[in-house]
Order: structure tokens, then sequence, then C-alpha cells
């Protein structure tokens, strides 16, 4: 039997559900602000989220892509330099007690877009990387 050309072929298994990685996103960035970084579970955001952990490592390979999908847009919004660095110290904020090595990448994935939006704006990719080091340094050197 033909199927219709309208038709669009449905995948195996059961339909994602729609909504569920707003739910996802939205759950873990309460969660981190409520216990931060080192005591969020995938488990939690599940839980919350009203999903299966599966559901959630379908999506996102690890609890660090997970929350860096979570916070950090791809591109800072604007033109205007302080509003950046703020942005960057109140992302990074939730990781300053954090050890785990998985952290790398989701300070990465915070810094580096940054950096690059700093750099567009200042015309300077060193003084960039002093602006937000000098941000680092104020979070996680005390």
């Amino acid at each position: 039997m033909m199927r219709p050309v309208n038709e669009e072929k449905r995948g195996r298994g059961r339909p994602r559900r729609a909504g569920a990685d707003d739910a996802i996103l939205t759950v873990a960035r309460t969660l981190l602000a409520e216990r931060g970084y080192r005591e969020l579970t995938v488990d939690a955001i599940a839980d919350r989220a009203g999903v299966a952990k599966t559901t959630v490592y379908r999506r996102w390979p690890s609890k660090g892509a997970l929350i860096a999908a979570a916070i950090s847009p791809e591109t800072p919004a604007g033109d205007d330099v302080r509003a950046i660095l703020d942005e960057t110290a109140k992302l990074l904020t939730p990781f300053a007690d954090a050890d785990d090595a998985e952290i790398l990448g989701v300070l990465r994935s915070i810094l580096l877009p940054r950096r690059e939006a700093l750099t567009r704006i200042l015309g300077d990719a060193t003084r960039a990387e002093e602006l937000l080091g000098a941000v680092w340094v104020r979070l996680f050197v005390r």
C-alpha cells in the first residue's frame, strides 16, 4: 500500500513528547540555581521534568552538555561589554565550587562565545581575554 505524498513517515518507537526539551532545560536551570552544579543530578532533572532519565540522555550525552545547553546561549545578545561580563559572572557562579572534570566542557561553552563577542565588540582579543579573566578571578580566586 502506498503512503500519500504529504503523509510524514513515522520513526520507530514512541513519538517524542512535545515540549519535553523545553521542560528539561527549564528544570535544569531551576535545579542548578537551587542546588548548584555538584548537587545537581540528571535523575532529579528527569524526575521534576516528568520524563525518563533515558529521555534526557537521548538529547544530551552528559550532565555537563545538558547544563551547557540550559544556561548558555550560543552568542551573547547585544554589544554592551558590561552586560556580557555580568552575564558571564552569573552563568559561572553555580560552578564556583565544582571540581568535576566534566565542568571544563560547560565552562568552555560559556566562555568561548563570550570571548568571540567581546573580541568583535572591542576589536582586541587580548583585551577580551583580560576582561573574562577578571570575571574568572573575581568568582574563583578568593
